[in-house]
């Protein structure tokens, strides 16, 4: 386990419990203490977290998210494998939404040599499909978030509002049958529902360590989706709940 793998795990554990202890965390992950110390004062200095002599707790509950940069090291390779079967979706001619997420950034980079129009509030979607010749790239105004990295706000809704895609595709922190998909903060929640009512198919992309996650807003509910992507990372009975209660769900495989 790399230094980014421990610091998303001791996030979901802070996640989880609301406090950790620094001994516990290095005997759990079989490092030192200062090690551990040097990991919270990451959260800290994003402030997500408190710290103290002997640990950490968390400063607001459901309503924090880590960094982008910090997420997109998570479950890359699971991510990769969403990404991939959410561009087979996806025929020449198409117009669609991407939503902020470094779940459906990977989207993006299976996207090349496609004839497309893609609307996005993702600056990195941005960066990597600039340039592409065959793609007709139109980015969404707003206020920049740096957790998110992308635009919110009322013009980026506004802006949203003017288009009809041909699909959309939603990322997403938290997923469960009881509240459906969420995320941490409301604006985001917001933005999604606006991106939603934009497309005629409607794509969650979410990895299996979303599943069960609660966070403090809701976005949808599962049945609100034509399609759910995840990996082959979801238990047996997971997929079992999931697809009783949502119209298709789709498990990438590993790519060969």
């Amino acid at each position: 386990m790399n230094a980014a793998e421990r610091r998303m795990e001791i996030f979901r554990l802070l996640q989880e419990n609301q406090s950790v202890e620094v001994i516990e965390l290095a005997a759990r992950f079989d490092v030192t203490p200062m090690t551990i110390r040097r990991d919270l004062a990451v959260f800290e200095k994003q402030g997500l977290i408190t710290t103290n002599y002997g640990g950490a707790y968390l400063n607001k509950g459901t309503s924090i998210e880590p960094s982008f940069s910090m997420k997109s090291t998570q479950c890359i390779d699971k991510k990769q494998m969403i990404g991939y079967e959410a561009a087979r979706m996806i025929r020449d001619g198409d117009v669609i939404i991407i939503d902020c997420g470094t779940t459906t950034l990977q989207l993006a980079k299976y996207l090349k040599g496609k004839k497309l129009t893609v609307i996005t509030n993702s600056w990195p979607v941005v960066s990597f499909l600039g340039g592409l010749p065959k793609i007709k790239l139109l980015l969404a105004p707003g206020e920049y978030d740096d957790i998110s990295a992308g635009t919110f706000g009322i013009s980026t809704a506004k802006f949203i509002e003017n288009f009809h895609a041909d699909k959309v595709f939603i990322g997403t922190h938290g997923c469960s049958l009881e509240q459906g998909a969420s995320v941490p903060e409301i604006y985001d929640a917001e933005m999604k529902r606006a991106l939603l009512a934009a497309g005629k198919e409607k794509v969650l992309m979410v990895d299996h360590t979303k599943f069960g996650v609660k966070c403090l807003a809701k976005h949808a509910d599962l049945s609100d989706f034509d399609c759910i992507i995840t990996d082959d990372g979801i238990d047996p009975e997971t997929q079992e709940v999931i697809r009783a209660n949502c119209q298709k769900l789709i498990v990438a495989q590993e790519m060969k």
